[in-house]
């Protein structure tokens, strides 16, 4: 028997056991690989409208018939269970799971009334929505049973969930985020979600949002939400009027305070008007619509953003690059730091803390002081600031010993989920504050990570949570960065001229940019856009589309990235 790989990701123990009840071995777990360019969240929506059976059809054309409708998921996949007899239609589960492949689906008659279908899924989509890509397509044998009902060949037993290959998925699934809260709210963390395009998607998004953030961003407290638990709406949908979404909760979201209902209005917000015909939210309980202000721009304030432009130093200046010309940062003295020595640095979204790497350790500046060296360890990598104004390093060798110093000075010890890394490679934290990137090495592979973040009751870090994977590039591992609130950027070197580089969203595909001289860093910012890669000899590039990339400066002895 075929030896298969084991499903990746959050909540793939659930995935595997319901996909199981129909499938001879889908594993569970394995790493991720790379995908082409996904569709975003304002990609037209496309209606399939595929033919139900053919009369006097046969089981196996029925069954190419069954795979073909569930593409549909209009109706409740009414086309779909036109295919299915009166009782596997009542119970079929098409939401339960989705298994993405490439559309080659080898068939094997088990016997004249049962047909045993291979399916090499690249990817997984729970019942929750949530993505998980695979390092290798993993075999899943899915067994279907026929009878006839009224003459007609009709499918009576089929596991749970849907088979759609990857460019129809592309186009009948939306990605979504899901909106929740930082422990102190004062930010807004995104949980991606992948939802039919259809009417009820909204009811979808906003079921999912009263069930609570994904296991790996819940577990640390890093995401929390306002709405009560067991929350749950008066009716099974969210109708949209006039571009209102209307949300109407039950009687258990009473129990809400004032500022709560602010704030569950400002996740709706966030959440529904990613879908296209959605420009507001009408928050009901019990029918009664709650008066809540100033959301809009309380949810802007949530969800902080920089002006893009590259950090970096150039002809012993360090600031923003404007064309050729290097900005200062106004709040922040580099007086007594040696710029020529810098190799790497972070800046805060605020431009009130800045943390810089030198051969002698870490300096850190905060607005009206002076810089300080705030760890002298040999080997540190570059230096990660959060949203809480602490300062993260940690010995490149030494990939366990992660520190985090607060602003008064005190010293934290971050407890890390990688005990099996021979070395780390790069540590930054999401604008929110509340999730990781981490690039390491464990034996002779390159491992890229998310975790989110652990904190006390003042907001200092205690740990990071068990990670989920991303993908990891070719070559030697280089830098990895935040792009904007979902997605990251990965580089590997293959030799002393070659680099490439891939971005991913946390939760969604990942593509490959165009190849790249060597590349020594990355910066990100707020936006897919702001990114941009130096070369060892000090070229500064940004993509142009994934195609090419186009020379900004040159001579930039440091590119340093915005967290």
């Amino acid at each position: 028997m075929r030896r298969v790989r084991r499903l990746a990701g959050v909540g793939f123990l659930v995935v595997a056991a319901v996909v199981l009840t129909g499938c001879s071995g889908i594993p569970r777990s394995s790493g991720v690989n790379e995908g082409g360019e996904i569709a975003g969240p304002g990609t037209a929506e496309i209606e399939f409208l595929p033919a139900g059976p053919e009369v006097d059809a046969d089981p196996t054309t029925i069954l190419r018939g069954f795979i073909e409708a569930a593409s549909s998921p209009q109706n409740d996949f009414a086309i779909a269970r036109q295919f299915l007899t009166v009782g596997a239609s009542e119970t079929w589960n098409p939401s339960a799971v989705t298994l993405v492949d490439s559309g080659v689906r080898p068939s094997r008659q088990l016997s004249d009334t049962t047909i045993s279908l291979g399916i090499d899924a690249s990817a997984v989509l729970d019942a929750e929505g949530r993505f998980t890509q695979q390092q290798t397509p993993v075999r899943a044998d899915m067994t279907y049973s026929f009878e006839q009902q009224g003459g007609q060949w009709r499918i009576s037993t089929l596991p749970p969930g849907i088979v759609i290959d990857r460019n129809t998925f592309l186009q009948v699934f939306r990605q979504t985020s899901l909106y929740f809260l930082s422990p102190d709210n004062r930010r807004l963390v995104p949980d991606v979600r992948w939802f039919p395009s259809r009417a009820s998607t909204t009811t979808r998004i906003v079921k999912a949002l009263l069930a609570g953030p994904s296991a790996w961003l819940s577990s640390t407290g890093a995401a929390i939400t306002a709405f009560p638990a067991g929350t749950r709406l008066v009716a099974d949908a969210v109708p949209v009027q006039n571009g209102v979404a209307v949300v109407d909760l039950d009687a258990q979201s009473l129990r809400a305070s004032a500022a709560a209902t602010s704030l569950m209005k400002i996740q709706l917000l966030a959440s529904l008007t990613q879908v296209p015909n959605v420009k507001d939210v009408d928050l009901q309980i019990l029918g009664s619509s709650q008066r809540v202000q100033g959301t809009s721009v309380a949810m802007a304030q949530m969800m902080p953003i920089v002006d893009g432009r590259p950090v970096v130093i150039r002809d012993g200046k360090l600031g923003k690059l404007s064309g050729t010309t290097v900005e200062p940062l106004p709040l922040l003295s580099t007086r007594g730091v040696d710029l020529t020595g810098i190799t790497a640095g972070t800046v805060s979204s605020d431009l009130a803390t800045l943390a810089l790497l030198s051969p002698d350790g870490v300096w850190v500046t905060r607005a009206g002081g002076a810089p300080i060296m705030v760890d002298s360890r040999p080997g540190l990598i570059a230096p990660a600031l959060d949203d809480y104004g602490n300062v993260w390093t940690v010995p490149r060798d030494n990939p366990t010993e992660v520190l985090a110093r607060a602003a008064d000075g005190s010293q934290i010890a971050v407890a890390v989920p990688w005990s099996e890394a021979s070395s780390i490679v790069a540590l930054r934290l999401s604008l929110d504050g509340q999730r990781a990137v981490v690039m390491y090495v464990r034996g002779d592979r390159a491992r890229v990570v998310v975790s989110s973040v652990a904190r006390d009751e003042r907001g200092n870090p205690t740990a990071l949570g068990a990670p989920i994977d991303l993908v990891a590039p070719a070559g030697y591992p280089v830098d990895a960065v935040w792009l904007d609130a979902i997605t990251v950027a990965v580089a590997g070197s293959g030799d002393a001229l070659s680099a490439n580089i891939i971005r991913q969203v946390v939760g969604g595909q990942s593509l490959n940019y165009a190849a790249v001289g060597s590349v020594a860093s990355l910066s990100g910012g707020s936006a897919v856009a702001h990114l941009r890669e130096l070369s060892p000899a000090g070229v500064l590039s940004q993509p142009r589309g994934t195609t090419s990339w186009l020379v900004n400066a040159t001579e930039v002895t440091a590119l340093l990235t915005v967290q």
